[in-house]
């Protein structure tokens, strides 16, 4: 005869030690945090449960309407004139350069001579051609 080196536990012990872990549940907070309860720091329990919404349910019916084109429209130029505006209040344009006003003389100013100088057409102009550098690595295609 061979022993079973598993021994069943009886049905009333197995009930009696399920309650005393079910009743033992809610003492934790009563027993002292060095045997395993819950420390003074801890919050308190909520009076009421939380309560898990029903994936089942269908969702209401939503009250607001969809926006129309036009509304749609002025609801993106408002929201554009908002950006620039927080934009231009974050980071304000420099102020224009001031112009050091020159104190009138009483001679008159005399005309600077200008030179002429003959305008290049494009036959004129001579066309350098352009040489890579001789270091560089050799030009690819863009084709």
């Amino acid at each position: 005869m061979t022993l079973n080196a598993r021994c069943p536990v009886p049905a009333p012990l197995a009930v009696l030690i399920l309650l005393v872990l079910a009743g033992c549940a809610s003492t934790f907070d009563v027993l002292p945090e060095k045997m395993g309860g819950l420390p003074e720091s801890a919050p308190a329990r909520p009076a009421t449960p939380y309560t898990v919404p029903n994936i089942y349910e269908t969702r209401p019916a939503r009250e607001a309407k969809p926006l129309n084109a036009d509304e749609q429209k002025k609801l993106e130029s408002d929201l554009t004139t908002l950006r620039e505006q927080q934009k231009n209040l974050a980071n304000p344009p420099p102020p224009p350069p001031k112009t050091a006003a020159k104190p009138a003389s009483n001679t008159p100013a005399k005309p600077a001579a200008a030179k002429k100088e003959p305008a290049k057409t494009a036959a004129t102009r001579k066309k350098e051609p352009v040489v890579p550098e001789s270091g560089s690595a050799p030009l690819k295609p863009l084709n």
